[in-house]
């Protein structure tokens, strides 16, 4: 049986890391980021392609997964010409690997369910080492159904993949996380 194809947009630390990991297991990726030499990386490791825009990867992907910096650029990402919101297949579904506001989340995975596209918000623990061995703590919310069917690709991506109800459950407990740990690192 074929793996799903894999679209991923943001090849930082973690999101190489995380797409060096599905490339292992043998998912086929398509990437995009603004650093080339990250993506060139990418395209070596072979089975990967790179996308020329939002729309054209979520296009060819079954799976769109995000590994961004803040909810201004996933909104950019998702509502931008040739954005993401223009080119999701139905049936297909979004996953928010990074920290978003909640609410910009809950709004983002509205639209797209006017299109029959599921999304999870999926936040992260651990490091880019954890990611590039499928070892992350996912913290995923969104729809049940649509978490238990992309379970299994999470779980390829996390030793510890954990369900938090609803969608935006994900980012408001990463929220808090990043809260409660900024105290003790502050002292």
């Amino acid at each position: 049986m074929s793996k799903p194809t894999i679209g991923f947009i943001g090849l930082g630390l973690m999101g190489g890391n995380m797409v060096e990991n599905l490339q292992k297991r043998g998912y086929p990726v398509i990437v995009m980021d603004l650093n080339k030499e990250a993506i060139q990386r990418v395209l070596d490791r072979g089975n990967a392609r790179e996308a020329s825009s939002p729309k054209e990867l979520a296009e060819q992907s079954d799976i769109v997964e995000l590994c961004l910096t803040t909810s201004a650029v996933v909104e950019k990402i998702v509502y931008g010409e040739d954005g993401l919101l223009a080119g999701m297949k139905p049936g297909s579904v979004l996953i928010d690997f990074g920290t978003s506001i909640p609410a910009s989340t809950k709004r983002i995975g509205a639209d797209l369910a006017k299109n029959n596209v599921g999304m999870l918000d999926a936040p992260l623990g651990r490091t880019p080492a954890h990611a590039k061995d499928g070892l992350l703590n996912i913290m995923a919310a969104g729809d049940k159904d649509t978490f238990e069917t992309y379970k299994s690709v999470l779980e390829e991506q996390g030793e510890n993949v954990f369900y938090l109800g609803d969608l935006g459950a994900g980012h408001t407990t990463k929220l808090i996380n990043n809260l409660v740990v900024g105290q003790f690192e502050i002292g």
